[in-house]
């Protein structure tokens, strides 16, 4: 609900913001008024079910066809939500539940991404997941992007989009539409973008 709310927020201060990204658990996805729910949260805020995405583990995919949260899964795909499978590579799902579940968008884990243009190795790994990705017509997302380097390299490799604190580190929602507007004026401008991750490592407290 925080999150759609959000979204018409940016919508009505003139912000272009395709979707929005949602991440639901194991446990989440066996409420089996989930799919619901979220119909009726789409219908109150006017919004269609394209503008949501719901990201998804690869282990709650691979479970049978008669768990709960699959089935969830199916009538959200069947809805129009878009299904991103996240942290891709690191679970067992195959071809057969991408193409099942209608998967829009894998995110490739943030394992296969660090250090990446320095290791050729992940980056054949890459390359491979990409080209995978190309010929199921499915979009890419790196996660855990932290350095100029990683986003120069995915961005030549192919990769649609990126995520990590070299893009942004989190923040409260209020902040957004600034930081939207200081990316937009920086890509007007055709300049790259790209926080200090190593400083935004330190004011997140993510180490040490």
């Amino acid at each position: 609900r925080d999150s759609l709310d959000l979204l018409v927020a940016l919508d009505r201060a003139g912000h272009t913001v395709p979707s929005v990204s949602v991440n639901l658990s194991a446990e989440e996805l066996r409420n089996p008024r989930l799919a619901d729910e979220i119909g009726w949260e789409l219908e109150r805020h006017d919004l269609p079910p394209e503008r949501l995405s719901l990201e998804i583990l690869e282990t709650v995919i691979a479970e049978g066809d008669d768990d709960i949260a699959v089935r969830t899964i199916a009538r959200l795909a069947a809805m129009g939500c878009g299904i991103d499978l996240d942290d891709f590579g690191t679970g067992h799902a195959s071809i057969a539940h991408i193409r099942r579940f209608a998967v829009g968008r894998i995110k490739i884990d943030r394992s296969f991404v660090t250090n990446l243009h320095r290791d050729h190795g992940q980056q054949r790994m890459v390359a491979a997941i990409l080209s995978m990705a190309e010929q199921l017509g499915i979009a890419t997302l790196a996660e855990g992007v932290e350095s100029a380097g990683e986003q120069v390299l995915l961005a030549q490799m192919g990769c649609d989009h990126l995520q990590g604190f070299a893009i942004a580190r989190p923040m409260p929602a209020q902040d957004l539409p600034t930081w939207l507007r200081a990316h937009a004026e920086a890509l007007a401008r055709g300049e790259p973008w790209c926080e200090d991750a190593e400083t935004a490592r330190t004011a997140d407290g993510t180490d040490g």
